[in-house]
């Protein structure tokens, strides 16, 4: 679905990660994981378009990402950042947003945009609180509006940068099992993760970043047992199993 060709990204001309080579699997979620600063939020936004390659390419459903126009590409791909402002608006209104790529001149819903935000709104589980204000919803509440709001935009691929961040472990686990629903109804997801049990356990693929380089790419069993991502956190990890699944502690 999402294939990155000996890509290299960075910033004004310093290159951050170099010879970038994998692809995310369609229709499955593909956690990306590495220290902090390593260059994982960099390359989700090349992927996503919002930075162009220093150098390779990105292929998205088998056509190189700069080929698509910018609301061609958001069709495609959604891209949700982890920093973000909380606007005062209600969250149906938030949600709708992600219909703005399909939208003619004027940028004014129609019917079946409004039934597609309802029916993600839906999807997500947020539909209860469409008309409150997103200031008011706690930290999983509104993760879910915001992904409603990717859903709305109808793409194949979503992008999701640390979308677990600042949630207790139950609302972690909503979010996981909402992006599990999501792939095995054939959305491809792509997330930076910051948990390591969450992205060994709950993942079908794991991509580990370190020191400017992809080091491991695969099924996440495997790459745990390469041992690379304890070396690049600098931590030891265990698998046990428990509650159905395997979990991965690193100490």
């Amino acid at each position: 679905m999402i294939s990155f060709h000996h890509l290299s990204v960075g910033y004004s001309g310093q290159e951050i990660l170099r010879d970038i080579h994998f692809t995310v699997p369609k229709g499955k979620i593909t956690g990306l994981i590495g220290p902090n600063g390593c260059g994982k939020t960099t390359l989700l936004k090349t992927a996503g378009g919002l930075l162009p390659p220093l150098a390779g390419r990105v292929e998205i459903a088998g056509k190189p990402a700069k080929g698509y126009r910018p609301k061609e590409l958001a069709r495609l791909a959604a891209l949700l950042p982890q920093v973000r402002e909380t606007p005062g608006i209600t969250a149906e209104r938030l949600v709708a947003h992600g219909r703005y790529p399909h939208l003619s001149f004027g940028r004014q819903l129609t019917q079946n945009d409004r039934r597609l935000v309802a029916e993600a709104m839906e999807e997500a589980g947020c539909a209860a609180f469409r008309g409150r204000d997103l200031r008011e919803l706690s930290g999983g509440e509104r993760q879910r509006v915001y992904i409603a709001m990717a859903l709305a935009q109808d793409a194949q691929a979503l992008l999701l940068d640390e979308p677990t961040t600042y949630l207790d472990i139950g609302q972690q686990l909503e979010v996981m099992a909402l992006l599990r629903q999501l792939s095995e109804k054939g959305k491809t997801v792509l997330a930076v993760l910051h948990d390591l049990d969450l992205a060994f356990g709950l993942c079908d693929y794991v991509g580990l970043v370190a020191q400017g380089q992809l080091q491991s790419f695969g099924p996440p069993a495997r790459v745990f047992e390469e041992g690379r991502a304890g070396q690049a956190f600098g931590v030891r990890g265990t698998r046990v199993e428990a509650g159905g699944r395997g979990h991965y502690i690193f100490y």
